[in-house]
C-alpha cells in the first residue's frame, strides 16, 4: 500500500490485481474446461468493469507527466505501457482452445507488472511528483464513467 494519500486508490487497486492473479493462477492450474470457461469469464468482466479503467488511469496521469517532466524514467514508462498493451491484447485474444495457456500468462503477467508498479513506479512519484499532479492522480474520472 502506497503512503501517498493520492496513491491509495491506485494502491488498492494493486493489491485487487494481485488477488486476481492469483485467483487466475488457481483456475488455469485447475485446468478442468469448467474452471477454464470461468476463468475466461471473470477476467473479461474484470477488464470491462475493473482493470481497462485502471490502466488508462496510470496511462493518463502517471506516464505521461513522469515522460514529459523526467524523461530519465522513460525507459521504466515504455516497458509498463508496453505490459499495459500486451495485457490488453491477452484479454482480447483468449479462447477457449487456449484458455490454460492464455489464463496462465495473464495471470504471471498481471502479477509481475503489478509489482513492478509498486516497487519501481510508485517510489518515484512520491519524490518526482508535485502535489498538483499527485491531486490529478487522486481526482481522475475514467472516459467511460464521464458519459455514465
Amino acid at each position: 500500500m502506497s503512503k501517498i494519500k493520492q496513491l491509495e486508490k491506485l494502491a488498492k487497486e494493486h493489491d485487487y490485481c494481485l488477488l486476481m492473479a492469483k485467483r487466475i493462477a488457481d483456475i488455469a492450474n485447475d485446468g478442468s474446461d469448467a474452471a477454464l470457461a470461468e476463468g475466461l469469464a471473470i477476467v473479461k468482466e474484470y477488464n470491462d468493469t475493473e482493470l481497462e479503467a485502471h490502466l488508462q488511469h496510470e496511462e493518463q496521469t502517471i506516464f505521461g507527466p513522469l515522460v514529459a517532466d523526467h524523461r530519465e524514467h522513460l525507459e521504466l514508462c515504455i516497458t509498463l505501457g508496453k505490459e499495459h498493451g500486451l495485457i490488453r491484447t491477452l484479454v482480447e485474444e483468449m479462447t477457449l482452445e487456449t484458455a490454460k495457456e492464455d489464463l496462465s500468462n495473464f495471470a504471471r503477467i498481471l502479477e509481475s507488472h503489478t509489482l513492478l508498479e509498486e516497487n519501481k513506479l510508485f517510489p518515484l512519484l512520491d519524490s518526482l511528483f508535485t502535489t498538483e499532479q499527485l491531486d490529478t492522480i487522486l481526482n481522475f474520472v475514467p472516459w467511460n464513467a464521464q458519459t455514465a
